[in-house]
């Protein structure tokens, strides 16, 4: 069946019927904790959104949401360090020196890509709608002016877009509306726009920039052109009687792409919900409860300060509550009086507004993110068990950077990776080696990554501990311990670079190198052993000899002797 404007603005329509229960929610999220951030307006552009909410008094919970969200932000996909590496999946071709070289080379070129593109201005954004409304959504395309820049982003706001998820629990259908000026109609559908609104674009009219056209955008898992996802447009049809507006059945633009480019996130679901419950959902009652006592706190205040008189009625408008302020009274007993005694235990009630905000605070996890700050006592003898403590408390937030990562921070690098790769941006791999290279895994390394991982860290420094301690009784225990191995884990967990462990072909060749260099080194002390043990024997043997010749000498003497005495 053709997809048309009328099926599409069907399953449009019924897709916002399915999303009006967050609606309301996200409306009242609105409201006390994001102002400004939503739009609910379907048809026609919304009126300008103001940044401030006459219900938000106390700001405590945007506060707590935005350290929340900061810490996100440096945590996960901070802009100074590298946050994600590339691994190859098969154990064989990560071994392989060229072809992980060749990938890491990949990997440090989508870094910097990423630093000039716009990704690090609006990840921070995201993590504001991710945590606050509990989805995040965020536009990965290709469509850029810069050719030094592959790609582009931009983040929508809850109620801008309506989705639906597959039996794999991705996203499938994806629609949303898009206001547009004509300039903007003209310059993104040259050959949909009539020839009025061109003529008028041209002359530079004063209606072009007034945003009057609704526009459908429409993608959805249907191959075109080889490209798994089809992307439609098509002109809303509002009933207006705009001259120069399409109002076909056809879409107006139609196109596609190789992988879902508007990769959404959701801080947590239940059962097959599409849209996420975040933090802000989980605070909501507390925010407005908190509203609602910091109203009367203030009330109070206000009436212990000023509080309401009985005035005499012949003083009608002539009484001065100023300070230093002067009554004239002609009778003494007339007296400007409080109505009623306010009896407000300030104390009592600072007491439960602090506790409320400790619990706002708490349910966007400024426990974890504010613990060493907040430590009074703070010594860097406690700096080891602060960072312990930390650790455990990241854990906290395993599931969360867990799905993350599989939702949406994947998807984007594989995106981001393949449109790099499609504009011939990455280094060029032999052939030869390209048939063998498999699929990649991304793996997160960023600190908050990192903590969830420190388990198993932990596990091989506690027993490479216990294994040192017991080899002071019994060396034999070090038999147990492949050390080579220990290390290389080590380093696979922590994401070190190529470069920094030696390849097992280089460690094997300098242990080889270092046992014949020991081997002749040995060699060498055993003939110049055997030369000082011959040198000790030749110098016995001529000692010998000398001593011989000296009493075979004495011997001569003494015959001498005696025969010339008997000759005597």
């Amino acid at each position: 069946m053709k997809y048309d404007y009328s099926k599409a603005y069907a399953t449009y329509t019924a897709l916002c019927s399915e999303r009006s229960d967050w609606e309301q929610e996200w409306k009242q999220i609105s409201d006390f904790l994001l102002p400004g951030r939503g739009i609910y307006s379907r048809l026609s552009k919304p009126t300008k959104r103001k940044l401030t909410s006459p219900k938000v008094i106390n700001t405590v919970a945007e506060d707590a949401l935005y350290v929340l969200t900061s810490g996100m932000h440096g945590g996960l996909t901070s802009p100074s360090r590298p946050w994600f590496s590339l691994e190859w999946s098969r154990p064989d071709l990560q071994a392989i020196d060229v072809l992980k070289g060749w990938l890491q080379e990949c990997e440090r070129r989508l870094h910097d890509a990423l630093h000039a593109s716009n990704f690090y201005a609006v990840i921070n954004s995201f993590y504001i709608e991710y945590a606050g409304f509990g989805t995040g959504n965020m536009y990965v395309g290709h469509d850029t002016h810069d050719d030094d820049v592959p790609f582009r982003f931009e983040l929508l706001t809850a109620g801008e877009y309506v989705f639906s998820v597959g039996a794999d629990g991705r996203p499938d259908q994806y629609f949303r509306v898009i206001f547009m000026t004509k300039r903007q109609f003209v310059q993104r559908f040259p050959d949909t726009a009539s020839k009025e609104w061109k003529k008028a674009v041209e002359k530079n009219d004063n209606t072009v920039d007034k945003v009057d056209v609704s526009v459908l955008e429409c993608v959805r898992k249907e191959t075109n052109n080889g490209k798994p996802y089809t992307r439609d447009f098509f002109a809303m049809q509002t009933g207006g009687n705009q001259k120069g507006y399409p109002t076909q059945e056809a879409p107006i633009m139609t196109d596609g792409f190789y992988e879902f480019p508007y990769p959404i996130a959701r801080w947590n679901t239940i059962g097959s919900d599409d849209y996420g419950l975040g933090p802000g959902s989980r605070a909501l009652p507390d925010i407005k409860r908190l509203q609602e006592m910091e109203k009367a706190f203030l009330m109070a205040t206000h009436k212990t300060i000023n509080p309401p008189l009985n005035v005499p009625a012949r003083m009608r408008g002539k009484t001065n509550t100023l300070p230093g302020g002067y009554n004239y009274y002609a009778n003494s007993q007339e007296t400007i009086n409080e109505l009623y005694q306010v009896r407000f235990d300030f104390n009592g009630v600072s007491a439960a507004v602090e506790r409320v905000e400790q619990r706002i605070q708490r349910n966007f996890f400024n426990d974890i993110f504010l613990t060493a700050a907040r430590d009074p006592n703070a010594t860097p003898y406690k700096a080891t068990e602060v960072n312990a403590r930390e650790q455990e408390k990241m854990l906290r937030l395993g599931p969360v950077i867990e799905r993350l990562q599989h939702e949406f921070l994947q998807p984007v690098i594989e995106r981001c990776f393949n449109i790099m790769l499609r504009k011939e941006q990455m280094p060029m791999l032999d052939p030869a080696l390209a048939e063998l290279a498999g699929d990649y895994e991304i793996r997160l390394i960023s600190p908050l990554a990192t903590a969830q991982r420190s388990v198993a860290l932990q596990g091989i420094n506690s027993f490479m501990a216990f294994v040192g301690q017991a080899a002071q009784f019994d060396q034999s225990i070090l038999d147990n311990i492949n050390v080579d191995e220990a290390a290389r884990e080590y380093a696979n967990i922590t994401g070190v670079q190529l470069g920094v462990l030696r390849p097992q072909e280089q460690v094997d060749m300098i242990r080889a190198q270092r046992a014949e260099a020991m081997k002749a080194q040995q060699q060498k002390e055993q003939q110049m052993q055997e030369q000082a043990i011959q040198a000790q024997m030749n110098k016995e043997m001529a000692d010998a000899q000398k001593t011989q010749a000296e009493a075979g000498l004495k011997q001569l003497e003494t015959q001498q002797i005696a025969r010339n005495m008997g000759m005597m």
